[in-house]
């Protein structure tokens, strides 16, 4: 079953419980919650990312280039909200 799976799905699923459990925290401390919510939209940035690759390389082209939009848009925001915090 290991071998099926290719490095981008293992990822994608990596990112997805680091996006999880940083949701999860950011709920039960909401006093950090804006470094949080940075954190969780990189992850979903990254997460979309890899689910685009993934979906690319088993010829679901459709799919995929809705994933890299979703995560340019996820990347733009993250970009953006890094930058209205230091300004």
């Amino acid at each position: 079953m290991l071998k099926r799976m290719n490095i981008f799905l293992i990822l994608k699923f990596a990112c997805a419980a680091a996006v999880v459990i940083s949701s999860f925290l950011s709920l039960a401390y909401p006093g950090n919650q804006r470094l949080a919510t940075l954190f969780t939209q990189f992850l979903l940035s990254l997460m979309f990312l890899f689910s685009g690759i993934s979906e690319f390389k088993t010829n679901r082209k459709t799919y995929a280039i809705v994933s890299f939009s979703v995560s340019l848009f996820a990347a733009i925001v993250f970009i953006s909200t890094l930058l209205l915090r230091k300004g």
